[in-house]
């Protein structure tokens, strides 16, 4: 990545998650690092400190990837009082309003911003397993967008199969009968991942299941 490369970039990863993982709540600026380690050499141009503070994150990419890509990463969590036992989620804060203005706290619906005709993904770090789950943003985009804190959940075996074979994927049934694949993988698979991602997101949309 050049001669600019930052510290923390080349850091082992014990010694990067021992200084830059935040105490309490997870930091954007954590998240967005984690993320660019995630992808290496598929990271053209790291963004500087202020872009990485802030969500969502663009960032300009190699092949096999689209040139940039929009990312909204959240810390995953599992609950044990959601309706499945065990289900992980992020909840969705940030979007931009119908006209494509950032969308303020009380605003009813959202969007995800794709603005210049980048993608956006949709994504969770989950810190303590050191796994990405990767949801389907054009289907949380339907119907009115997604209200403010919406939860967006997967089930425990596709976490739990990305553990066992570094990525997997399936499927969970949303309310009103539509189906969403989601991915999962560890860090040195999330190049595929978001390939996986992107492929499946296309299927859907051109096959018309949403």
């Amino acid at each position: 990545m050049g001669s600019t490369t930052p510290g923390w970039l080349t850091l082992p990863e014990d010694e990067f998650h021992e200084r830059y993982r935040p105490a309490k709540n997870f930091t954007s600026g954590y998240l967005h690092r984690v993320l660019v380690r995630a992808l290496g050499s598929a990271v053209d141009g790291v963004p500087p400190d202020e872009a990485l503070r802030r969500k969502p994150l663009v960032l300009d990419l190699a092949s096999p990837l689209p040139p940039r890509l929009r990312f909204y990463v959240y810390t995953a969590t599992q609950h044990p009082s959601e309706r499945q036992p065990g289900t992980f989620k992020i909840q969705l804060s940030v979007g931009v309003t119908r006209d494509g203005k950032p969308a303020p706290t009380e605003a009813k619906r959202r969007w995800f911003d794709r603005a210049d005709n980048i993608r956006p993904i949709a994504m969770g770090y989950h810190p303590e397993w050191k796994l990405f789950i990767l949801w389907d943003a054009d289907l949380h985009d339907l119907n009115g967008g997604f209200t403010f804190s919406k939860n967006v959940q997967t089930p425990p075996e596709i976490v739990w199969a990305a553990l066992a074979k570094d990525i997997s994927h399936g499927s969970r049934r949303l309310h009103g009968g539509l189906t969403e694949t989601i991915v999962a993988a560890r860090p040195h698979r999330l190049v595929e991942a978001l390939s996986l991602r992107i492929d499946l997101s296309n299927e859907a949309m051109c096959e018309g299941l949403f």
